[in-house]
């Protein structure tokens, strides 16, 4: 594992960035959805016109998607917090890909080879599970 001090100043950032937004601030992994609804009353506009608006927020809740009716009161804090876990999952894959880099160059290493720009590896094939080696 790499100390600190060997990371990139941006790799050091983005983990900081992510530690801190997870153990400071809540967060919400989902998509909020604006969803037109009738409300059920026979003389409303919405049963031959417009419908309702309504914000709900999709999210999984283990393998199942749901979807969670949120009300105008709490539509300004569960933004915040669903914008909170866009900002983790973008820093964690910018983290990931860093780490992805130093696994191919170990990878090189540890095979005896000098590394290649990633723009001249051959791209390996679709269903192949196997890399060849050059």
């Amino acid at each position: 594992m790499a100390s600190r001090s060997q990371r990139s100043a941006k790799e050091r950032d983005a983990r900081s960035r992510v530690v801190k937004r997870v153990a400071e601030e809540p967060l919400l992994r989902g998509s909020l959805v604006v969803m037109r609804r009738t409300c059920g009353k026979a003389g409303c506009h919405c049963q031959t016109g417009e419908k309702h608006p309504a914000l709900y927020l999709s999210v999984r809740r283990g393998k199942q998607r749901t979807m969670i009716y949120i009300p105008s009161a709490l539509e300004e804090t569960v933004r915040a917090w669903v914008r909170n876990g866009k900002l983790v999952d973008e820093a964690l894959d910018f983290v990931s890909q860093q780490c992805l880099e130093q696994l191919l160059v170990q990878k090189e290493q540890a095979l005896g080879r000098t590394s290649r720009p990633a723009d001249s590896q051959r791209s390996r094939k679709k269903g192949s599970r196997q890399e060849r080696p050059p």
